[in-house]
């Protein structure tokens, strides 16, 4: 009994959670379309802001800013996937038939140039530049990105199985992080993993390798610099020291919602009585 009770809190559990991610999914690609209005009655006439596989990006305040100059030839060497299913050899090698599908590729090029804006384009490291390292940032978040990006729903099996087929060909990397957080019980938790952009992509994505376009990444990766931002990874022991606190502050208001019930148990009842 007390199974079957764990097994149905724990189903309610992920299941609340999806649908939180699915309605913030939601907010996210409504963001785009109200964001994309504003900014086309505002632009010069006969001018039309996009987003999409050019170089720009949604905030999560609702403002698109520029990305640096090089996306636009990174972004659109992603689009071209679309339409030439060669674009990626890797892809068409190990991608099977589906990869002859327009449907597929284009999952693949929209999930692609999702990853490419939050990419380190000299290491290959997915994940948000900091003063301390770069961090990783989950799957979640990345399609909360591409809803941003595409205006467009997509759901976590699809984004998943874009995922696997970069994998397979050899373009994506990632080693899951997991901490053991309570020695004595042997929780474990586990934090975004490390996910990398391998050089087979980067070669195949070949305009990274035009002299024109590395002065361009190098520019911007001293402007970032200056900026005091470092490109490493944050160290297992950082991350696990965040993973450490977040779940020790979890389990301490636990305990103290479990201490709140015992005062409210023994509130006095009202008197319902007529008399």
């Amino acid at each position: 009994m007390e199974c079957l009770q764990w097994c149905g809190a724990q189903c309610g559990a992920d299941g609340f959670r999806r649908e939180s991610r699915e309605l913030l999914i939601v907010i996210q690609f409504e963001l785009h379309y109200n964001a994309l209005k504003k900014a086309n009655e505002l632009a010069a006439p006969g001018k039309k802001i996009e987003i999409g596989f050019k170089a720009r990006r949604l905030r999560r305040d609702g403002k698109i800013e520029n990305l640096p100059h090089e996306y636009g030839f990174i972004l659109k060497a992603c689009e071209e996937f679309i339409d030439n299913p060669k674009r990626f050899p890797s892809l068409y090698a190990w991608g099977g038939e589906a990869i002859r599908n327009i449907l597929c590729r284009t999952l693949i090029a929209k999930v692609l140039a999702t990853l490419l804006p939050n990419c380190d384009l000299f290491g290959g490291r997915i994940g948000e530049p900091t003063e301390a390292g770069i961090k990783t940032i989950s799957y979640d978040q990345l399609q909360e990105d591409y809803a941003l990006r595409f205006g467009e729903y997509i759901s976590p099996k699809s984004f998943a199985k874009a995922i696997r087929y970069l994998k397979r060909a050899g373009f994506l990397s990632s080693e899951r992080i997991n901490v053991n957080v309570d020695l004595v019980e042997g929780q474990i938790r586990s934090a975004p993993a490390y996910k990398m952009l391998t050089e087979r992509f980067f070669n195949e994505l070949k305009v990274v390798r035009y002299p024109k376009i590395v002065d361009l990444i190098m520019a911007t990766r001293k402007r970032q610099q200056a900026k005091g931002l470092n490109f490493s990874w944050l160290s297992f022991r950082e991350i696990a020291s965040r993973v450490q606190q977040i779940y020790n502050a979890t389990s301490l208001n636990t305990i103290s919602d479990h201490m709140a019930t015992l005062f409210t148990a023994h509130q006095s009842k009202p008197n319902l009585s007529p008399h």
